[in-house]
């Protein structure tokens, strides 16, 4: 007779390359991982059981390290399944202690360190050229690698007096796209895009941990239709573009290359602010197959249930209660 292997979730770690998950398996008492879909960095949290003098001396964490965890549970949905969560490379930027019971918690985030992608204010004018390109050659710029999954976006002209960070973040969203960044990669994306793909997974009532839903829906700060408009008497420009109802409308006055080009950025701004109309949060088990910005159904709940992008995931080990992830999403639809 074959025995029944427990469910098993294994916290693999290593720091600047080198694999530490032995000796620091017996002091992690949680481990978090957030996965996130919109402009912030992925990040992780460990608590660490401080006890040992070890911790605030030899093995204290050097800030700018870097960190590159996997989660991987084994046995979870039939025996001897094997499903891995790669979390990527992240760098130490925060550490507290606490004593009283003796606490060190980790905080590191997925983003370029060490450079002045965050810090140093840039100068120049783009001209004839595209987000594409300005990305990749922000990219270039650090050593970064460069993706983008969305249609390219012409750019006429656009000044910059702003970290490189800031700036791309800014002229992205403007034309409805998302940025992500890592510690070695730049990706684009087209969020609304990524809605209309189909859900990966359903959860029910009998899914959700207890106590733990929350949801929400609102009318204030979103818009049926929106106003743009754009004038420069010198080059004797005039561009007016109005799309969707008069019931809320959203008003927008800057510079636009075009019609189409105002056209694009009044419903980006439109979709920008519509996508959080609607929210659901709840935890469920440990799901490591789930990613932000995937889609998923909501049913059994009534009037909540629908099809929702997951703006956040939060996968945590912890030491006594195992492995739950905690979901954040935006109905899709609104």
């Amino acid at each position: 007779m074959i025995a029944i292997q427990p469910r098993k979730t294994i916290l693999k770690l290593e720091y600047n390359d080198t694999d530490i998950s032995g000796d620091i398996s017996g002091d992690v008492e949680s481990f978090t991982y957030n996965d996130r879909g919109a402009d912030s960095s992925d990040s992780i949290s460990i608590k660490v059981n401080a006890v040992d003098d070890k911790w605030i001396n030899s093995w204290l964490p050097d800030k700018e390290a870097v960190l590159h965890p996997t989660l991987c549970t084994k046995n979870w949905i039939v025996q001897g399944d094997s499903t891995p969560l790669d979390c990527g490379t992240l760098v130490v930027d925060d550490l507290s202690y606490s004593a009283g019971p003796c606490v060190l918690t980790i905080g590191a985030v997925a983003r370029p360190n060490g450079t002045s992608f965050h810090e140093k204010n840039q100068e120049c004018v783009w001209k004839k050229t595209s987000i594409k390109r300005i990305a990749q050659t922000i990219a270039d710029r650090y050593g970064l690698g460069c993706s983008m999954d969305a249609e390219d976006v012409d750019i006429a002209l656009k000044e910059q007096d702003d970290t490189d960070s800031s700036f791309l973040q800014k002229l992205c969203s403007t034309y409805g796209l998302i940025l992500k960044t890592y510690r070695r990669k730049i990706w684009i994306f087209d969020r609304e895009q990524y809605k209309k793909k189909d859900a990966v997974a359903t959860f029910t009532p009998a899914d959700i941990v207890p106590n733990s839903l929350s949801w929400n829906t609102t009318l204030s700060g979103t818009y049926t239709g929106g106003e743009f408009t754009y004038s420069n008497q010198k080059k004797k420009v005039n561009i007016k573009v109005t799309i969707g109802t008069a019931d809320r409308m959203l008003k927008l006055n800057q510079y636009a290359s075009s019609e189409a080009d105002a056209k694009r950025q009044l419903q980006a701004a439109i979709d920008n602010k519509n996508h959080s109309a609607t929210t659901i949060s709840f935890s469920t088990m440990g799901n490591l197959s789930l990613c932000s910005t995937m889609c998923i159904n909501i049913k059994g709940l009534g009037k909540l249930n629908g099809k929702y992008y997951m703006d956040t995931v939060s996968h945590t080990l912890n030491k006594s209660s195992g492995l739950v992830t905690k979901v954040s999403a935006s109905r899709v639809g609104g």
